[in-house]
C-alpha cells in the first residue's frame, strides 16, 4: 500500500516526522520527496558593494566578501536549476529575493525574470531591497500567485495580471534592528513605499484576506475589502494619529488577527473597542508601540486592560509598551493571566528592575497552556537569579511550550545558554536569545544540539522558515 501513495502525500507525512532531513538521506528512492521538502522554499541573494554591508550589518570586508560569494553562487545554482529543470521548478512554492547590490544589475534581474516565468506552482513571493528594483520582474510573476510581499509597490499596471492574491504587503517599513540589544522598533527603509493609488488598485482587483498596510493607507481601504479581511497589520513608521481604525472596527467583521505596530499616539487605546460584539472573531492581537509621552500612556493603559478583559477568545497576544512603571506592567499581566484560551504570548516587562516578588507575580500569571512565549525582561546581573529562577520554575510546568524567546531590555544580555535552556525545558523546538534563533535538535532523546540561524536568515525570515505558524507570528516584528 505504501508504494501506491502519491509523492504529495509522502511529502506531507515527512513534515510530521521528528527528524525529516535524516529520513530523507536513507535512500535515493526518496529523491522526489526530498526535492519537494528541501526546495519548496528558495532564497535568492543579490549582494555587492555598500548595500551588502548594510544587509549583513557589518563593516568586516572579508565577511561580506565571503558571504556574498557563497550566496551569489548558491543563488545562481538555484536559478539555473529552475530554468533548466522543470521537475525542480515545479517543486518551488515560495521564493524570496534579497536585492542589495549596486550597479545596473542587468544580469541579475534578467536571470530572475527568466526563472519566474518557469515557476508554475509559485504561491508566495517576497522581495526585499531595491537593486535591482522589483518593477524589473513584476510582470513575470505567475498569474496564480497567492501571497506577495514587496519593499515598495510598483506601478499597479505591472501587476495587472494578478487576480488571485489573498495576502499582500505592499511596503516593508520595519526592518531588522542592527544592534542585538537595541530595544525599539526601527524604521530603516527611506527610499519610498510607492503610490497609494497603486496599492488600492491591487487591493480592489484581488480577493485579499490578509493585509499589511502603512497607517497612512488605512483610510483608503474600500469597505468591500474590509469585509473580507481575516488578518490586518497596521505599521506606523512615524508619530501621528492613526486615522481609519473606526473603518476597520465597523466593517472588518471577519477579522481574526489585528496588529498595531510602530510610533502610535497614546489615544490609540481609546479607539480599542470594549464591546466584544465588535470584531467578534478576533483571536490574535498585537500592540507593539513606541510612545513619546509616558504620562499620557499610563493614563490610557486602563483602556487597554478593559479591551483585553473583554476578549476571552484570544489565542495569540503580543503586548509591548515600554517605559511603563512596574505596577502598570503587573496590572497588565494580571489581566492577561485571566485569558484562558491563550496559547501564544509576547510580553514586554518594562525597564524597572524585576525584583523577586514581581518575578513571582509575573510567573503566576503565565498560563501553563502556553505553547510559544516571548519575554522581554530587564536583565541585570546582580538580580539574575532572583529574576529568572521563579520564571524557570514556572516554565518547567508547561507541557506544550515548544518556542521560547528571551530578550534583555536591561543593562546586561540574557545570561542563558540555549542548550541549557533546552535541557531544562525538554519540549523546546526553537529558542530565541535577543535577536538570534536556535533550532533545537535532540539526538536519541538525550543529547541536545542548538543550531544557530545565520544572521541574514533571521533578518529576513519568512513564515515558511518556522516549523509552526505561531512561531512566525510571535517573531514577526522582532
Amino acid at each position: 500500500m505504501a508504494i501506491t501513495l502519491p509523492v504529495e502525500m509522502w511529502t506531507d507525512i515527512v513534515h510530521y516526522l521528528p527528524h525529516p532531513h535524516a529520513m530523507l538521506r536513507v535512500s535515493r528512492l526518496l529523491h522526489d520527496i526530498a526535492l519537494r521538502v528541501l526546495f519548496s522554499t528558495v532564497k535568492i541573494y543579490f549582494m555587492h558593494g555598500e548595500p551588502g554591508y548594510i544587509m549583513l550589518n557589518t563593516e568586516n570586508d572579508r565577511y561580506v566578501r565571503e558571504t556574498s560569494d557563497y550566496l551569489h553562487n548558491r543563488s545562481w545554482e538555484i536559478l539555473h536549476c529552475i530554468i533548466t529543470n522543470s521537475i525542480f521548478a515545479n517543486a518551488v512554492k515560495t521564493m524570496s529575493v534579497h536585492a542589495f547590490t549596486d550597479g545596473p544589475a542587468v544580469f541579475e534581474h534578467r536571470t530572475l525574470a527568466q526563472a519566474l516565468r518557469a515557476l508554475p506552482n509559485l504561491q508566495s513571493f517576497h522581495y526585499f531591497g531595491d537593486c535591482p528594483e522589483f518593477s524589473t520582474v513584476a510582470e513575470c510573476l505567475p498569474k496564480g500567485l497567492k501571497s506577495l510581499r514587496v519593499q515598495s509597490m510598483p506601478n499597479s499596471e505591472l501587476l495587472g495580471h494578478l487576480d488571485s492574491l489573498k495576502t499582500l504587503q505592499p511596503a516593508i517599513s520595519f526592518c531588522y534592528v542592527r544592534e542585538q540589544k537595541f530595544d525599539r522598533i526601527f524604521d530603516e527603509w527611506d527610499h519610498g513605499f510607492g503610490d497609494p493609488k497603486d496599492i488600492v488598485g491591487i487591493v480592489e482587483t484581488n480577493p485579499i484576506q490578509e493585509l499589511v498596510l502603512l497607517s497612512a493607507h488605512v483610510g483608503l481601504l474600500p469597505i468591500r475589502v474590509c469585509n473580507n479581511l481575516t488578518q490586518l497589520d497596521i505599521c506606523v513608521p512615524q508619530y501621528g494619529e492613526l486615522v481609519g481604525l473606526d473603518l476597520v472596527f465597523r466593517h472588518a467583521l471577519s477579522l481574526e488577527s489585528l496588529s498595531l505596530v510602530g510610533y502610535t499616539e497614546p489615544l490609540i487605546f481609546a479607539d480599542l473597542p470594549t464591546n466584544p460584539t465588535v470584531l467578534p472573531r478576533l483571536t490574535s492581537f498585537r500592540l507593539s508601540c513606541e510612545f513619546w509621552n509616558q504620562e499620557a500612556t499610563e493614563a490610557h493603559v486602563p483602556l487597554l486592560c478593559e479591551f483585553l478583559s473583554q476578549r476571552a477568545s484570544l489565542r495569540r497576544l503580543y503586548i509591548r509598551i515600554p517605559d511603563q512603571r512596574l505596577d502598570i506592567i503587573m496590572a497588565l499581566a494580571t489581566v492577561i493571566g485571566k485569558l484562558d484560551c491563550l496559547r501564544v504570548l509576547g510580553f514586554h516587562a518594562g525597564y524597572e528592575p524585576l525584583h523577586e516578588v514581581a518575578s513571582l507575580q509575573l510567573a503566576e500569571q503565565l498560563s501553563t497552556k502556553l505553547e510559544a512565549l516571548q519575554l522581554a525582561l530587564p536583565w541585570y546581573s546582580d538580580l539574575h537569579v532572583r529574576t529568572w529562577t521563579p520564571l524557570l520554575n514556572k516554565l518547567q510546568q508547561f507541557p506544550r511550550l515548544s518556542f521560547l524567546h528571551l530578550f534583555s531590555n536591561g543593562e546586561d544580555p540574557v545570561p542563558i545558554n540555549p542548550v541549557e535552556l533546552a535541557t531544562d525545558l525538554e519540549h523546546l523546538r526553537l529558542v530565541g536569545i535577543q535577536r538570534s534563533l536556535f533550532t533545537i535538535e535532540r539526538e536519541n532523546g538525550e543529547e541536545v544540539e542548538a543550531k544557530l540561524w545565520t544572521p541574514w536568515s533571521v533578518k529576513y525570515c519568512l513564515p515558511e522558515d518556522f516549523p509552526c505558524p505561531d512561531y512566525a507570528w510571535l517573531f514577526k516584528y522582532h
